[in-house]
């Protein structure tokens, strides 16, 4: 039977781990677990992180006061909701994390768990897609266009690629 709750967790968070090891972009902070306890951390990760903010791309795609203005007030305003659903889905991994190491886990709450930290981490996914959609539309399509091989070079999948993961090595990390 724990082989069978071993592998619930290996299937949700061992290739959310791997990908926060290989990430380009890590921030973390180091906190202390409380004895028999892991300490957890959320890290975030977008290969160019603030991209308009770079000089050279800055330049390269005419970005105007009032786009940059723009871009970091997205960004913002985004950010403040990436750490509320990070925090949340922190909480429910926490509680599924308990729930699991019991001698004896109940199956039922597990997998009514397993829905909370999926539903959570589907809230995370979410925000960051759609602040990756708004930083789009303050550009041009021209800009747009340009800006698409700079992307490309950083990192293969995304404008501000996102993933939320599971990292077992410190505390609660910040977006950069």
């Amino acid at each position: 039977m724990k082989i069978k709750y071993a592998g619930v967790f290996a299937l949700f968070f061992l290739p959310l781990s791997l990908l926060a090891q290989s990430s380009r972009t890590v921030t973390s902070s180091t906190t202390v677990a409380a004895p028999g306890t892991r300490a957890t951390a959320f890290v975030y990760h977008g290969e160019l992180g603030k991209w308009w903010q770079n000089s050279d791309i800055a330049k390269k795609l005419q970005l105007g006061d009032g786009q940059i203005a723009q871009l970091d007030q997205t960004f913002y305003d985004h950010k403040l909701k990436l750490i509320d659903y990070g925090a949340e889905m922190e909480k429910q991994d926490l509680k599924l994390q308990a729930l699991l190491d019991a001698d004896v886990p109940d199956e039922g709450q597990v997998e009514a768990q397993v829905d909370q930290v999926l539903s959570a981490r589907g809230k995370l996914e979410r925000e960051f897609t759609m602040m990756n959609l708004d930083l789009r539309k303050v550009l041009s399509l021209d800009q747009w266009r340009q800006f698409k091989p700079v992307r490309g070079k950083a990192g293969a999948a995304g404008f501000c690629r996102r993933a939320a993961a599971r990292a077992h090595c410190g505390g609660p990390a910040g977006l950069r």
